[in-house]
């Protein structure tokens, strides 16, 4: 198993991945995002055979890891590299606590990976993608079934190389849930699903409805007008000229009065969308009470 670190609040098991990004911003796309090139098995980081999972650190730690901690900066002295000063103070209390958290983290995230799959009706080929509200719905998953989620040890939060998002995510608004193939050599590879939810719109299980959506249809341009100027327009790419399709899941009221619960950008997975999409944003929210 490969669990990688490249940015805010995401884990990587290699079989399928469960990325997290902080403060409802959408993660890059997994199919997409270029190898960090360091695996905690000592691997080289080359293209993996099967999905690959990334875990996103705070800037805090990014800018830590990019410390120059050579020969040469500790010859020079704290006084003129104070970026060496502030890695030296405290690693013997930071660099074990940093292991210990990471195995903890692997462990945690491998179960939660599985669980996730099997919650979702998702195959091994598939990898996860949350952010928002979405990280909120996977951390409430876990606990149902027993899954402790590791706590950051206070050294690292003291030291600022990790951040808990955990309350953030909780009130959030609206929140991601991705789904791509990311291995190699799948005829699938490439392939990707972004849901963003609103949490609240507070549409009854029984009235949601999809919706097919084009920019320039004057038949849903009331519906592309919500989600443009409402709670999910940082999340939903309403213009790009990519090759996606695009969805909305609504009360099933008409265009124009309609209440948006979610949007849905597909790449090759319509089909997954038309039969899957109202199914998942029930189960999110059967995770997310309130």
């Amino acid at each position: 198993m490969d669990v990688l670190k490249a940015g805010k609040g995401g884990y990587d098991v290699n079989s399928a991945l469960i990325s997290r990004s902080a403060n409802g911003a959408a993660p890059t796309s997994p199919a997409t995002k270029p190898s960090t090139g360091i695996n905690t098995d000592g691997s080289d980081g080359g293209r993996a055979a099967g999905p690959v999972d990334t875990v996103f650190l705070s800037e805090q730690a990014s800018r830590a890891l990019r410390v120059d901690l050579s020969a040469e900066a500790f010859a020079a002295g704290p006084a003129a590299n104070s970026g060496v000063a502030a890695a030296v103070k405290d690693m013997d209390k930071i660099v074990p606590a940093m292991q210990r958290h990471a195995e903890e983290s692997s462990r945690y995230m491998e179960k939660l990976s599985a669980l996730a799959r099997s919650t979702f009706g998702l195959g091994e080929n598939v990898s996860i993608t949350t952010s928002g509200a979405g990280n909120t719905m996977l951390d409430n998953l876990a606990k149902e079934n027993g899954l402790q989620k590791p706590a950051i040890p206070d050294i690292l939060k003291q030291s600022g190389l990790l951040k808990d998002d955990t309350e953030v995510d909780a009130q959030s608004r609206t929140g991601l849930f991705g789904m791509s193939v990311t291995a190699v050599g799948d005829p699938d590879f490439g392939k990707r699903m972004d849901l963003a939810f609103d949490r609240g719109a507070k549409v009854p299980d029984g009235k949601l409805s999809l919706v097919a959506l084009k920019d320039g249809n004057p038949a849903t341009a009331g519906t592309m007008k919500a989600i443009r100027n409402g709670a999910l327009s940082n999340l939903t790419n309403l213009g790009a000229q990519d090759g996606g399709s695009l969805f909305a899941i609504t009360d099933g009221s008409e265009d124009g009065n309609a209440t948006v619960a979610a949007s849905v950008r597909s790449f090759g997975m319509d089909d997954r969308v038309k039969t899957s999409a109202i199914g998942i944003l029930k189960t999110i929210g059967r995770y997310l009470p309130g």
